[in-house]
């Protein structure tokens, strides 16, 4: 059998076929290309569209003055545990467990905020919210240390009383700002943004929105009346004597996000998963 011999021209017009491939490939990716920035452009421009570069860099700066009052307020609030003069192990574990309260209130909120800073932008005024909502995270290191002192070492009932008033309006403060960008953000967006961020954005700021209303409402509860005094006397032998001495309204924070929040998040979600069932049929 010869061997078969491929001419010179064959080789050639396979040569100018590669050629033309690639050249077919590169004219290709240039308008893959071409698209995508088109597609940037145009939502750059919804984006101006939305808010002038002088408003886009006031919301930027306010992003960065919050980070860094949260990140403060963590840090001068654990600083106050250091001051504390603590003598037995009931102190301990009471100024641990309200100042891991606070953490949690403070370090969940500060995820929930920071998620509208870079991933899911709110426009607007409602930006300027932060800048009251940033008072109140500024001074919330001031009723925890009072609140520790005063139940350590007792010196002024009114001062406590102030303290313990505060604290929860400070609580509130952040947890309705929370609930009030989600909201916002699910009025402007909610035809762009991916279905499960948006079920999970709105169900959470409900739930914190709710809960920044029990806060609210429990600032202005008697603080004469502690746990002890609703609850029946077989549970509070469970309870901590630290727990049992604390105003009931710690309790109704508790009660209040069983009862109240929780079904709240939940009717959100049973409300959400029947409108996309209606968007699907329709």
């Amino acid at each position: 059998m010869r061997p078969q011999i491929v001419r010179i021209p064959t080789i050639r017009r396979l040569g100018l076929a590669c050629r033309i491939c690639a050249t077919d490939s590169v004219l290709n990716s240039l308008i893959d290309l071409e698209t995508v920035v088109d597609l940037m452009v145009e939502e750059e421009s919804k984006v101006f569209e939305k808010e002038s570069l002088h408003h886009r860099a006031e919301r930027h700066a306010m992003y960065v003055i919050i980070d860094a009052v949260f990140g403060l307020s963590l840090g001068l609030g654990a600083f106050s545990l250091t001051e504390l003069p603590i003598t037995a192990a009931q102190d301990l574990l009471m100024a641990v467990g309200f100042f891991g309260f606070s953490y949690f209130i403070i370090f969940m909120s500060w995820m929930g905020i920071r998620a509208y800073f870079e991933d899911y932008i709110v426009y607007g005024g409602v930006n300027m919210i932060l800048f009251f909502t940033g008072f109140f995270i500024a001074i919330l290191p001031i009723p925890i240390r009072i609140i520790l002192m005063q139940s350590i070492e007792p010196t002024s009932p009114d001062i406590l009383e102030a303290a313990w008033k505060l604290y929860p309006i400070c609580l509130s403060a952040i947890t309705i700002t929370m609930g009030l960008f989600s909201f916002t953000f699910s009025k402007q967006s909610w035809k762009t943004a991916p279905w499960k961020d948006f079920v999970h954005l709105l169900t959470e700021g409900v739930m914190f929105f709710v809960m920044g209303l029990v806060f609210l409402f429990s600032a202005f509860m008697p603080y004469e009346h502690s746990i002890k005094d609703v609850l029946d006397p077989s549970i509070i032998q469970i309870l901590p004597p630290p727990v049992a001495s604390l105003p009931f309204k710690v309790g109704f924070w508790f009660l209040g996000g069983i009862v109240v929040a929780v079904p709240a998040y939940i009717l959100t979600k049973i409300v959400l998963w029947r409108k996309k069932a209606k968007m699907q049929i329709g």
